[in-house]
């Protein structure tokens, strides 16, 4: 059965869906382009090095099925339909009979090349190569004239109609030689062992690019290939091995020594350290107990564990990467859309510089000459290589990202990540650790366990880290709370208790006062001189104290802050922190530019206020409080512990434990984008030397014409090379 999802606002549901029989931009172009006419389709893009096409559809106007039905109409072929990666197993099954298909063909019309070369040697008759040639171009080459017939029931043209024009000219060029023999007296010499070759040389290039295609999305696959089928089922007291598919969300699943985490969950008991190298690129494991989340693929490496089911199929973090990796690879750059519509004029234009030559040549040098070149012409041209240059490049890139526990959720960022002036980040849980304790208690006018018992009771549903290191501070001393019967959080301010009998405020300093709370001037002679954060209390307008908070810087912010000035970016920070505190932490980082006490909307006025000088600014952020500022960036980071929205807000995720993952983000997006530029120069510039050359233009001077067999050599090699320059990604030293 299909699967599908929910995509969100207005009951739209998303597919993603493998395909085969696609394989240049000429074809992308045309399933998007019959898929978006469709009723009910709003969006979709094809990724070409994967065969794997995106939608977002309404399912009261269209459904799977009809989708289905117009792939198969325009001449493709579908596969199982599904929601995110689950479809990795079925676009690697394609890979692997693309592979065979085409190798298959190319031993074949390779042996069956050899046998035409010897059949000068031997003198063997014309009519037996005739008929050996007929084998190849029919059978070994079925596949480009299937294509040009489909292309002309569509009234288009791709790469197939280019090989099957140039391989069936000189096949029956040949042949009308051999048959009426007397017709073509001293006009050619039939060369059988041209079409052959060519088939052979396109089948090959066509071998090795999918087999090439298929090491660039195993980067990306490998991450639901190695994720455990099976899972530990605890209940009524014993263990039952069952089916992933099975689990729900609430079951107990029991982790041994070794095992993989089949789902995502929360320790219920047990320690150990579990290896999250697969989803975060860090070597160390990390220390796991209860409470503590465990993410599906990962691996228990010690002490044995139970824990309760919270994210199973796609609201599995794994599955999640998988979404966003694979929409991502498929969104369309500029450079890109640059590059299809190249490519859709392409073709024609190709087609008319074959005739016009073949026509030069024709009037000069006679029939044979000028199919020759026709036939070169169309050989050498390589769409495929204007096609592959940018989705191939992303393919990759966006692979190895994912195995170095950085997620890219825009495509389109690279663009703007080459160009990058300005970094803005914030500071608790960013650039410090983020796990505070409770270093300062200083209640005013009430004594100390009935200040923490209101502060407490005023933060105990907040999952701010102020609140969290009030509660483990409180706990460690045995104190009671009474519970809030209301709640208001003013985002990045602080929040607002109601009691039974009173009502009380927690937050900033700076909110406080905006509230009408007045502070004792020994309180703000405090206040100035402490070394670190401050959380303060008042109830029914008056102040009840504050506590003062201390965090860590994290060991790689220094490191870090180094590497971005060495690339030329300006690191700066923005925190709704006391400026002493904020100051200190710049000071100790050597960052010149900061800001303090600032509330989200005046982070989201920093940005803008860069962007008006003309920088292009990045913002790494992890609360709530970013996320106006991650969606204002030009390029939004956050992290992985931060808070869903600021995550959705953002264009890159850094899955790590650490920021250390912000300078390797920033040198891998222009390393992609680097090998996007150098694809494109190569395949236009392929092109614009060599089909001069196929048409004959070195002639006059040098004597030179490229015969149709060194042709398609040459058109497989533009499509290897731009492949193997992608692929570098997946090695480059980051």
């Amino acid at each position: 059965m299909p699967i599908v999802s929910s995509a969100g606002k207005e009951g739209l549901k998303k597919a993603v869906i493998p395909l085969e029989g696609v394989h240049c931009a000429s074809c992308v172009a045309r399933i998007e382009e019959g898929l978006g006419v469709m009723p009910g389709v709003r969006r979709v893009s094809v990724h070409l090095p994967s065969r794997t096409a995106f939608l977002t559809y309404d399912p009261e106007l269209t459904d799977i099925a009809d989708i289905r039905e117009e792939i198969e109409g325009l001449g493709y072929k579908s596969l199982a339909v599904t929601e995110s990666g689950g479809g990795a197993g079925d676009a690697a099954a394609g890979f692997a009979r693309e592979q065979y298909f085409f190798f298959k063909k190319f031993l074949v019309s390779a042996a069956l090349s050899g046998f035409l070369l010897s059949g000068g040697v031997f003198d063997l008759s014309p009519y037996t190569m005739m008929l050996v040639s007929a084998f190849v171009w029919a059978w070994c080459g079925s596949h480009f004239h299937s294509g040009l017939l489909r292309s002309l029931r569509l009234r288009s043209a791709d790469m197939n109609t280019l090989v099957s024009l140039s391989t069936s000219v000189t096949f029956f060029y040949g042949a009308f030689l051999t048959v009426f023999h007397t017709a073509g007296a001293g006009l050619h010499r039939v060369q059988w062992h041209e079409t052959a070759m060519l088939i052979t040389f396109v089948n090959l290039g066509r071998w090795l690019e999918a087999r090439s295609r298929s090491l660039a999305a195993d980067a990306v696959s490998r991450l639901f290939k190695i994720a455990p089928k099976f899972a530990r089922r605890v209940g009524a007291g014993k263990e039952e091995l069952v089916p992933v598919e099975e689990i729900m969300p609430g079951d107990v699943i029991a982790l041994r020594p070794g095992d993989q985490a089949p789902v995502d969950g929360t320790i219920l008991r047990g320690f150990s350290a579990m290896d999250e190298s697969l989803l975060t690129g860090e070597v160390r494991p990390q220390e796991k107990g209860p409470g503590s989340s465990v993410y599906a693929g990962t691996i228990n490496t010690t002490g044995a564990l139970e824990f309760s089911a919270t994210g199973v199929g796609e609201d599995m973090v794994l599955m999640k990467i998988l979404n966003a990796v694979g929409e991502s690879r498929a969104a369309k750059s500029s450079a890109q859309r640059l590059a299809d519509r190249i490519s859709a004029w392409f073709v024609p234009f190709i087609l008319l510089t074959a005739s016009a030559s073949s026509g030069v040549w024709l009037y000069y040098s006679g029939a044979g000459a000028a199919l020759g070149v026709f036939a070169a012409v169309l050989a050498v041209a390589c769409p495929c290589a204007m096609g592959l240059a940018v989705p191939m490049a992303l393919s990759a890139g966006f692979g190895r990202a994912a195995g170095m526990g950085i997620l890219i959720n825009n495509g389109p960022v690279l663009e703007r990540v080459s160009k990058l002036d300005v970094v803005i980040f914030d500071k608790t849980g960013t650039i410090t650790e983020g796990r505070l304790k409770v270093s300062v208690l200083r209640p005013w006018g009430i004594g100390e366990d009935e200040f923490l018992s209101l502060l407490l009771s005023a933060e105990c549903r907040s999952e701010h880290p102020f609140a969290e290191a009030v509660r483990v501070f409180a706990s460690g001393r045995g104190i009671e709370h009474e519970s809030p019967s209301a709640i208001e959080a003013a985002p990045g301010k602080g929040i607002t208790a109601r009691l039974k009998d009173k009502e009380l405020k927690a937050g900033s300093q700076k909110w406080l006062e905006e509230e009408g709370v007045v502070l004792p001037e020994e309180v703000r002679s405090e206040l100035a001189r402490l070394d670190g954060s401050a959380l303060l209390l008042a109830g029914a307008g008056r102040f009840l104290g504050y506590a003062g908070l201390s965090d860590s810087m994290r060991p790689e912010a220094a490191s870090l802050m180094a590497e971005l000035r060495a690339m030329g970016i300006k690191p700066v920070i923005a925190s709704g922190d006391r400026r002493t505190a904020v100051e200190a932490a710049a000071s100790a980082l050597g960052i010149a530019e900061f800001y303090a006490e600032v509330f989200p909307e005046e982070k989201r006025s920093i940005v803008l206020r860069h962007k008006a000088l003309g920088e292009k600014v990045a913002v790494v952020g992890d609360g709530f409080n970013d996320a106006a500022a991650l969606a204002e960036a030009d390029i939004g980071i956050a992290l992985r512990s931060g808070t869903d929205i600021a995550v959705n807000a953002s264009d890159i995720t850094l899955l790590g434990n650490g920021i250390g993952g912000v300078a390797r983000a920033v040198k891998l997006s222009r390393a992609i984008r680097s090998v996007i530029v150098e694809n494109l120069v190569w395949a236009f510039g392929y092109n614009a030397a060599l089909i001069p050359v196929a048409a004959g233009a070195l002639y006059p001077v040098f004597g030179l014409l490229l015969p149709p067999h060194y042709a398609g050599a040459a058109m497989a090699l533009s499509s290897l090379s731009v492949v193997a320059n992608s692929l570098r990604l997946t090695r480059m030293k980051i």
